[in-house]
């Protein structure tokens, strides 16, 4: 006889309705039993099969498969119950057996490190819970940014208003300081001959005062007026710009015997007002903070950098402590008085203002007796206002819990 005709009943053995005798009754109650149990461990396979095509997501899949193995396996030997009550296919049942052994040692082993893993998967309690701290952070965030941007709103509108404050207060003042400086003229052609020489000296110090205010006051119109004014931004040459600072600062240039080197300069976006006035402040400034007796010396000059330029403006001048290259961007914040340098202590500020507009930073090193070095940015992009700036801070929001 051969192996395979052993598999499908050997000679010798008895089938296993024998031992019921062949009872209808009896055979019907093992059949029925049997038949049932094995169409329930089917279509568990079949359900779980449907499940994990469904959600590609499920973990430990694998675990899945074996068990689902394991379970048809489990309702094969339910059949063989069935088969062998009219067929002796001992051997080929206990093959099926050996089979499903095998699967379900596998099955349980897979299990074992598989739990601690499973005991710590979020329960639905805890699953509720962080719902609802996550509801609760996004309505908390929602209200916050809606906070941020009414306050955004407010003090947009607060600095529209004293910027016009400003402006206006700035304009209205010239028509008086005009009428003093114009009649203080005056009365030093008509009158110098009536006036002693301590006359003479305080028509002196009203003719000065009257120039220090109009210059403070034209300095407060150009702070005034950087965030009113749009910006008009367009492919600037930065060469021709520094060309015509030195054209206009030629005159204190001489006076001073400074030498302004420039070196390669490039072309950005930017607008070529504003820029004028960033180097026309930090070259007078370079020219006006100098030992005496010294000529200036000023170097300029521009790096590519990530995502745009930075422009320095090196001087070999007085220089000035670490703890004071902050408060010199400051408005009327002075390192020195007027009767040692002049000036309004507007200049950097306006710079500040001027570079932060276009997206920049401005900084400066120095120490004292070792001139100083100002370093600018002129970004490639331009800069996006603060209503711009919320969609895109929401959408790199990450909840923590």
């Amino acid at each position: 006889m051969s192996w395979l005709d052993s598999l499908f009943g050997p000679a010798g053995l008895m089938p296993h309705g024998v031992c019921f005798l062949m009872r209808s009754d009896l055979i019907a109650l093992h059949v029925i039993a049997d038949a049932l149990i094995a169409f329930a461990y089917f279509s568990i396979p079949v359900t779980l099969v449907h499940f994990v095509r469904q959600r590609k997501d499920v973990p430990f899949k694998h675990v899945l498969a074996l068990f689902a193995a394991f379970i048809l396996l489990c309702g094969m030997t339910h059949i063989f119950g069935i088969w062998t009550i009219w067929r002796p296919v001992y051997y080929l049942e206990g093959v099926v057996k050996i089979i499903t052994a095998v699967v379900s040692v596998l099955t349980a082993i897979v299990l074992i490190p598989l739990v601690p893993k499973l005991l710590s998967m979020r329960s639905n309690t805890e699953l509720e819970a962080i719902n609802l701290r996550l509801e609760k952070e996004i309505q908390r965030r929602a209200a916050a940014e809606r906070q941020l941007r009414d306050t955004i709103h407010q003090l947009t509108q607060s600095n529209a208003e004293l910027e016009r404050f400003a402006y206006i207060a700035s304009h209205d003042l010239q028509a008086p300081l005009r009428t003093i400086g114009s009649f203080s003229s005056l009365l030093g052609k008509r009158y110098s001959d009536a006036l002693d020489e301590g006359g003479q000296e305080y028509l002196t110090y009203i003719q000065d005062g009257v120039t220090d205010m109009r210059a403070l006051i034209n300095d407060l119109l150009e702070l005034s007026r950087v965030n009113s004014t749009d910006a008009e931004i367009d492919d600037v040459a930065v060469a021709d710009v520094v060309g015509r600072v030195t054209d206009q600062l030629r005159a204190d240039i001489e006076a001073n015997a400074a030498t302004i080197e420039v070196g390669s300069l490039p072309t950005v976006r930017a607008d070529a007002r504003a820029l004028q006035q960033i180097f026309q402040n930090l070259i007078a400034n370079a020219m006006k903070f100098q030992p005496k007796g010294q000529a200036p010396i000023i170097e300029i000059a521009a790096e590519r950098v990530t995502g745009g330029w930075q422009f320095t403006v090196k001087d070999n001048g007085i220089g000035m402590a670490a703890e004071d290259c902050e408060k010199i961007f400051g408005v009327f914040k002075r390192l020195h008085t007027t009767a040692e340098y002049p000036g309004t202590g507007i200049g950097l500020s306006l710079v500040r203002k001027l570079v932060d507009k276009r997206g920049g930073r401005i900084r400066v090193e120095s120490s004292p007796g070792q001139g100083s070095t100002f370093i600018f940015d002129v970004p490639d992009a331009l800069p996006a206002s603060p209503e711009e700036l919320l969609p895109a801070l929401e959408q790199g929001e990450v909840l923590s819990l």
